[in-house]
């Protein structure tokens, strides 16, 4: 009974701290363990003899593949780019990356809605602030939107420093890990299909590619994208 006390108020205690930092669900992907399983070293001493690179097992593969899956990743796979930096904004933030809506949406919405001349569009809206997409950015590259080499081409409502996106369908695709590798000590390449594919600007249609990520505490941060 003590310990199922303990468990209880820890789960208590994380549920507290994400309701008060508001801050939006974050995939993690799981340790990859099987680099030191059985080996009796530590991580450090793992990671000094280590040769690179090295296969993934399935079962890394499989994290990988359900955190690519999350709305607050998958859109980093949907724009080709040799540096982070040059990532299609509007494919990354389309449905809002699993951010949360400010709490100010309503009078955001309305101060957007009142600069449309051809009456409202009938279809939802994503709206995010601009501290919120920076702060995404930063988390998941490593630059914040002043970095980007792009911009984000939502409708901008300065009053609020605020965006909305509207549309009315998702770009979500799903995302089928078939392999993967481990080139250093945090970076890895994973190998991805696009299940029934996906067209670029050019209308072409692409089925899969190579994406590079780093762990950074944890978490999942994107280097690079390289589609076919």
């Amino acid at each position: 009974m003590k310990v199922k006390s303990i468990l209880a108020l820890s789960l208590i205690i994380v549920l507290a701290l994400c309701c008060f930092t508001g801050c939006g669900k974050e995939v993690i992907v799981k340790p990859i363990q099987s680099a030191s399983q059985g080996s009796g070293q530590s991580a450090e001493q793992n990671t000094e003899t280590a040769s690179f690179p090295s296969t993934l097992s399935e079962i890394d593969v499989s994290d990988f593949e359900n955190a690519l899956n999350d709305e607050s990743n998958y859109g980093f796979l949907l724009s080709d780019y040799d540096d982070v930096r040059d990532a299609d904004m509007y494919q990354i933030f389309y449905i809002g990356a699993g951010l949360p809506a400010p709490a100010n949406s309503d009078a955001i919405r309305a101060a957007d809605e009142a600069t449309f001349t051809d009456g409202t569009p009938d279809c939802d809206s994503t709206i995010l602030t601009a501290q919120q997409v920076s702060d995404f950015l930063l988390l998941k590259t490593g630059y914040s939107l002043a970095d980007m080499s792009s911009y984000l081409s939502w409708d901008y409502v300065a009053d609020y420093d605020a965006y909305v996106h509207w549309h009315g369908d998702t770009n979500f695709i799903s995302i089928n890990c078939t392999g993967g590798r481990k080139i250093s000590a945090d970076t890895y390449e994973i190998e991805y299909a696009l299940d029934g594919g996906f067209y670029d600007d050019d209308s072409n249609l692409l089925t899969g590619g190579m994406v590079t990520v780093r762990i950074s505490d944890n978490t999942l941060q994107f280097i690079s994208n390289s589609m076919y």
